[in-house]
Parts: C-alpha cells; structure tokens; sequence
C-alpha cells in the first residue's frame, strides 16, 4: 500500500516540515535567495541597498542554521549510539549533516574505482546466480560520461589561455593554474573511477530479493516480501509521487544517467535498507530505476 502524504496534525509544523526537506532542496533555496537578494539590491538607492546589504548573507546562512538545528536530535542519539560502542573516532562526524558525510565516502569510493581501474583489478560483488537487469546498454551514460571528459580535457587549455589575460600578477596566475589543474585532475579521478564501478554493475534478481548496484551511488537489497508492485513510468518522477500522493523524501531514484522507466512500489510493513550516495536509507515508499528491460523485470517479479 503506497504511503501518501497524509500525516498526522502536528507533522504539519515548520520544524517537521524542515526536518523531511532534503539538504539538496534547501541549497537550492539557499542559492535562490542569494540571487534574488542580489537582484533587488541592484535596484535600491545606494543607501538602502548598503543597509540592507548583511541580509545578502546572513538569510540564506538561516536557512543551512535552521535545518541544522531541527536536526539536532538526530545528532544526540548518533552520539549515544557511538558512545556506547566506544566508537571514538566517528563522533565528529556525528554531528555533520549525513548527506556531507555520504559524499565523503563517495569521493573515496570513487577515488578507490579509479586506482582500481588503473591496476586492473577485476570488481564484482554481486549474486552469481539470478537474472541479471543492465542499465547501460540502451542508456545515454556512456555517451554522459564522453561528453564529462572532452570538456575536462577542453578545459586545461582554456583555463591556460584565458587566466594570464585576466590576471597580471604572475604568483596569483600560477596559484590559479594549479586550482584549476587540481580541480581537472579531480573530475577526471571522479568520473574515471565512476565509469569503472558503474560499467561493473548491474540489478540482479534472485529468490532473496532484487540487489540494486550502480557503483557507488546505489546498492542494497530490496526483499522480494517488500516489493508490492512494478510498474513503468512514462512521466517525471515529481509527476508520478504528486499523482499519488507521495512525499518526494520517501522516494529514491537509483540511476546512473537516465530518466526513471520502472517504479517499484514497496509495502509499508516490510523494512528496506539502501545505500544511496553514501547514506543509508530506510522507510521507502517506493524506488525509481532505470533498466534496459523494463517489461521484463516486472514479469520476472510477477514469476517469483
């Protein structure tokens, strides 16, 4: 039975309200707030706009303070749980946001794919027996990642070309020069090392349940007693939750590049754990994906 978004009175509340917005939505109204600041001070008498100039940064920092705080709680029981295992070296990273966290083990996940791609080290950690569901044949990743790496490598020349005609002073251009080679170096590192666990995995479909893989983004096992149905999807996924009622925050999407074609709506009384960016997952209403064979997943979930 899907989980809609009719909640109890009280979760109608700011703070509950704040606590279920993903960090990704409040950077993003963050960052619109900044603009739109700016953009109104541009038209304000100078004597005005330079009054009203702090509100240009202390605004959108409220907004990172407020979420922060309403989150408060889950970083106390974070603490006691490591406290009572004694596990020192994770406290610090208790009271950091867990999406923060999560793409500090995606960087070194990605970094581990790279110099695993540069030794050749073979990678599976998958079912060997099952069906197996790609989703890089008929995908546009390879063609994503093509275009990630022309413009790495278009870029070193540019920045090269481009920065002594805007920087006179030799030492600033040589610092910059080395950013920029770092930050090239790093996106080629990322995008080399996702290429290689993304190209080595793969959804397979066994008695146990279905064991979701695209590298290190996504990975998990949805139990067979949890997946209610799979249905194909033809429309955006905020589309599709605002059809039936579901809160984005209880969905997940797991695909390497391409938009969603299958939904896997999940029961209410079975657990799902999934791994997703680093950061564990829990209380799912249902999971996006993108395969290459939509039609035949569903049938080989009819089957079982």
């Amino acid at each position: 039975m899907l989980r809609t978004q009719q909640q109890p009175a009280m979760t109608s509340t700011f703070p509950l309200r704040l606590r279920r917005t993903p960090w990704t939505t409040v950077i993003r109204n963050a960052w619109l707030t900044s603009v739109s600041l700016a953009i109104v001070l541009a038209v304000l008498p100078a004597w005005l706009s330079h009054a009203l100039k702090p509100f240009l940064f202390t605004v959108p920092l409220a907004m990172f303070v407020a979420k922060d705080l309403v989150h408060f709680p889950d970083a106390l029981a974070r603490t006691r749980t490591l406290l009572a295992a004694r596990r020192w070296r994770s406290l610090p990273a208790a009271w950091l946001p867990p999406e923060l966290v999560g793409l500090i083990r995606t960087d070194r996940a990605l970094r581990r794919g790279f110099l695993d791609w540069l030794l050749r080290k073979p990678t599976t950690n998958l079912p060997a027996a099952g069906q197996a569901f790609g989703y890089l044949e008929q995908g546009a990743y390879r063609t994503g990642v093509a275009i990630a790496l022309f413009c790495i490598f278009v870029e070193m020349p540019l920045d090269a070309a481009v920065v002594p005609l805007l920087v006179n002073d030799p030492g600033a251009a040589r610092i910059l020069h080395a950013l920029m080679f770092g930050s090239c170096l790093s996106g080629l590192v990322w995008v080399l090392g996702d290429r290689r666990l993304v190209g080595a995995g793969r959804h397979v479909l066994d008695a146990e349940g279905l064991h979701l893989h695209i590298g290190a983004r996504t990975e998990g096992t949805i139990p067979r007693a949890a997946i209610a149905a799979c249905e194909r999807v033809n429309e955006p996924v905020q589309a599709w939750c605002r059809r039936h009622g579901i809160a984005p925050i209880d969905t997940l999407v797991a695909s390497p590049l391409d938009k969603p074609n299958t939904v896997l709506i999940l029961h209410d009384d079975c657990p799902v754990r999934l791994t997703h960016w680093g950061v564990t997952r829990e209380g799912l209403a249902c999971v996006f994906l993108y395969v290459d064979r939509p039609d035949a997943l569903a049938a080989a979930l009819r089957q079982l």
